[in-house]
């Protein structure tokens, strides 16, 4: 259940098991290039963009989480479980997201029953909640293929009686990355990352962008997240995304489309590496505490 006291909301144990319900999540090759241009795949990536031998990068997966498109029943925007709860969506955020992958995801397409639950609840101690949510993808023989567990802040809420939000285990060490690469986001990037299905309005209309908080549209989280997989496979083992077993990462600021990015990677051990992504025209993290893993 979640009570309202004063002008704080409170979350309470009731809430554990809140689900979506099943449903199926449907694409083609087409939706998974799409989804490649979406996070700025290059000429020299053509293995996630043409249909012969296509591959998907591994953060595709992470698309039903905030999408709409191809998903039954229909969304007409992008519907956290959390979401379910009423609580208020102006005063929230993505904080932390992690995807594992049992199996690399299909790029030439599939179906997939899906579901998204309330699996645990963080007190911020006067600083808001956090809402984890877990969606798992099963594919037609009922395989586990991918698992989301998304991290939501909710600032005008609290959860006494939960626990605080554990804090990362990223650790980085005490030396220059092992890599730093930059791109720079298209113009129009958040328009081509929307195709893949996140039709959240702050991404698109600058009215909208603009009541919460921001002068224009500002791009999506999840593309982010695409960007620093697909350059921490570009740069740690070329041109095989099906080695990748999980990503996470903790989100610190958003990007604006045009601006330029800086990944900047410490490989730890022989199959995993640390991460940050960063905006070079603000010095801001993006993605924070990241850690790569893959076989």
């Amino acid at each position: 259940m979640v009570g309202a006291v004063g002008a704080v909301r409170e979350i309470t144990p009731e809430v554990i098991g809140t689900t979506t319900g099943k449903e199926s999540w449907e694409y083609s090759w087409r939706d998974s290039a799409i989804y490649a241009v979406g996070v700025g795949a290059k000429e020299d990536e053509i293995e996630y963009q043409y249909e012969a031998g296509i591959k998907a990068i591994p953060t595709y997966a992470m698309v039903p989480v905030w999408g709409t498109f191809g998903i039954t029943p229909h969304r007409d925007l992008p519907d956290n479980v959390s979401f379910r709860l009423g609580l208020d969506r102006q005063n929230s955020l993505d904080m932390a997201h992690k995807l594992i992958l049992h199996k690399p995801i299909d790029a030439t397409g599939g179906s997939f029953t899906i579901e998204d639950v309330v699996t645990d609840v963080f007190d911020r101690r006067g600083k808001g909640a956090v809402v984890r949510t877990t969606m798992t993808g099963r594919d037609a023989s009922g395989e586990k293929v991918f698992t989301n567990i998304a991290d939501n802040y909710f600032g005008v809420c609290s959860a006494p009686g939960f626990a605080d939000f554990p804090k990362s285990e990223v650790l980085f060490p005490d030396r220059e990355p092992d890599h730093a690469v930059r791109e720079t986001l298209g113009a129009n990037q958040n328009l081509l990352y929307r195709l893949a299905g996140d039709t959240n309005r702050v991404h698109v209309d600058v009215d909208e962008a603009r009541a919460q908080g921001f002068d224009r549209p500002i791009m999506q989280g999840f593309c982010s997240f695409g960007y620093a997989c697909r350059m921490a496979i570009k740069e740690l083992f070329p041109h095989e995304p099906e080695r990748v077993r999980s990503i996470e990462a903790q989100m610190r600021s958003p990007l604006f489309p045009g601006q330029e990015v800086e990944l900047r990677l410490w490989q730890v051990d022989a199959h995993r590496a640390f991460f940050r992504l960063m905006c070079t025209q603000t010095g801001a993290a993006v993605l924070e505490r990241g850690a790569l893993e893959w076989v």
